[in-house]
């Protein structure tokens, strides 16, 4: 067994549930994965799903101002990127950041702070609705990005430079490739608790089970990197100075 592995996971997974908006997403998973278990019915699962949603307001006090701190601390356009790029990105933050301040909103109705039943549900709507907008721009913003990285061969580039230059590119395309199917996910389980469109609950938790998975994915840590192991003759040499030192201490 490879136990500096198993050390190196552990590691990543200390790292991983060390971030409140990590153990946010891992609560996030099982709460969808018990909605996909039970289907929405009365029982345990049931009961685990409505206890787990509950826990997961904790991790998310004060997130309406940390989304919202780029836009606060840069408000202007900063022209690192296109206009529309930089003008979808702030809305995003501000659909985000509604998102979650109307979630505190539904959690004091929920524990009994708030005791108007139509303003905790009309909370509710708008934080599902700004979720699923926030969702869909990034979308959005992931395939403007996409487009603009399927660029051409530029003239009196050679081979290397050309083939260098698409595998950085390709490397990032991937990357945001899953950004965007993570974005429509979430954009899809926002739907289905809006019942924008008939979802069976069991649909709803995978959906939403899927996007969780793909959030802790995006929050896991990167294992260490391990050096090398030595050659067999770069090994031996060591062996023999560590010989030869210890002879000429011992004589």
């Amino acid at each position: 067994m490879d136990y500096q592995k198993y050390a190196d996971t552990l590691q990543v997974i200390k790292g991983f549930c060390a971030k409140s908006d990590g153990k946010d997403k891992l609560t996030a998973l099982v709460q969808y994965l018990c909605l996909y278990l039970s289907a929405g019915q009365p029982g345990n699962l049931k009961k685990v799903q409505a206890s787990v949603t509950a826990a997961r307001k904790v991790f998310r006090i004060m997130r309406p101002l940390e989304t919202m701190t780029g836009l606060l601390t840069q408000p202007g356009f900063q022209g690192k990127q296109s206009l529309h790029q930089e003008a979808l990105a702030k809305l995003k933050d501000v659909l985000m950041a509604t998102y979650f301040a109307a979630d505190h909103v539904v959690w004091a109705y929920q524990i009994g702070l708030v005791t108007d039943k139509k303003r905790g549900e009309r909370a509710q709507k708008v934080s599902l609705w700004s979720w699923a907008l926030g969702s869909v721009l990034t979308m959005v913003i992931e395939a403007d990005a996409i487009l603009s990285l399927s660029s051409r061969r530029m003239a009196g580039e050679t081979d290397a430079e050309w083939a260098k230059r698409q595998e950085v590119a390709r490397q990032e395309i991937n990357g945001r490739l899953l950004v965007f199917i993570h974005g429509a996910l979430q954009a899809l389980t926002a739907a289905g608790l809006l019942q924008l469109y008939p979802f069976k609950p069991r649909t709803v938790g995978m959906l939403g089970t899927l996007a969780s998975a793909l959030n802790c994915y995006f929050l896991l840590p990167p294992f260490p990197k391990r050096a090398a192991p030595a050659s067999k003759p770069a090994l031996a040499a060591a062996n023999g100075a560590v010989e030869g030192k210890l002879a000429a201490k011992v004589a």
